[in-house]
């Protein structure tokens, strides 16, 4: 029988994913236009939807990562931020495969406070695939709870 994730690591996962999350999506709305034109460099998405991009993809970043940090439905919030993983290591990938170069778009904001600039390539890739196992145990073992309710109402109330 295969053991399960000790509680004490769901939570360590938890709370280092969600301020992982909480500092990507907060620094990418201090500067949605500057997003938005790494976006564009994808040459996924239609000009008329990289606004909308943008600013949905760093909301999602922020509230899924707060959501994480106060345990509250912290399984589906990880499994919303497995999907967004998986597209932005397919994105990645379509695009390493096709040779386009370009800022990957994860943490810019600490990339130039130190003067690094991160491209697509194999270590964001690897990156991306690690956050994604990373999550993966909070998505099967953690809880999807109000984090103030100690336990859920029974059947008829």
């Amino acid at each position: 029988m295969a053991k399960s994730f000790p509680p004490i690591l769901i939570a360590a996962l938890r709370l280092l994913l969600g301020a992982v999350f909480v500092f990507s999506g907060t620094e990418k709305l201090m500067d949605l236009k500057y997003f938005g034109l790494i976006i564009a460099e994808y040459q996924l998405l239609p000009h008329f939807l990289i606004p909308a991009a943008a600013l949905s993809a760093s909301i999602c970043e922020l509230l899924f990562g707060l959501m994480l940090l106060l345990d509250f439905y912290s399984r589906t919030a990880s499994a919303a931020l497995l999907c967004m993983m998986a597209i932005f290591t397919a994105a990645m990938v379509n695009n390493e495969l096709r040779g386009l170069d370009h800022e990957c778009g994860c943490f810019e904001l600490f990339s130039q406070w130190y003067g690094l600039k991160e491209e697509i390539g194999l270590g964001p890739i690897i990156r991306d695939i690690l956050f994604f196992m990373l999550l993966l145990p909070v998505a099967l073992k953690g809880s999807n709870r109000l984090p103030w309710v100690s336990s859920p109402p029974a059947a008829g109330e």
